[in-house]
């Protein structure tokens, strides 16, 4: 299956805009030390509960990170090419890496 990606300057413009919602797939200590303010956590070992309790806005993109893209790429692949609502699913190229690397804002412990 094909997954959609988002590189992170636009993953932020979606986000800074309100067009987007951002699932972080790592594990909680990962969340804990380092995350993506407004990313909500849905860890990979928890799948696919973890993915059914979320309640995703039905009118946003949905945006799935970890630290380089490979857990979200996972995630993107087994959830399909739509979210719940049939929103867009992408995800993000580099995960948290390549956020940070761009220079944009990570809240650290």
């Amino acid at each position: 299956m094909t997954v959609a990606t988002v590189d992170v300057e636009t993953a932020a413009a979606w986000l800074r805009a309100g067009e987007a919602v951002l699932i972080d797939v790592r594990e909680a200590d990962e969340f804990a030390a380092a995350r993506i303010d407004g990313a909500i956590l849905a860890p990979l070992s928890a799948m696919p509960a973890a993915w059914e309790a979320l309640d995703l806005p039905a009118d946003r993109r949905i945006i799935v990170m970890c630290l380089r893209g490979g857990r979200s790429h996972q995630v993107c692949a087994f959830v399909g090419p739509t979210g719940p609502e049939g929103q867009p699913l992408f995800n993000l190229t580099g995960g948290i890496q390549d956020w940070r690397a761009a220079g944009l804002p990570i809240i650290e412990a």
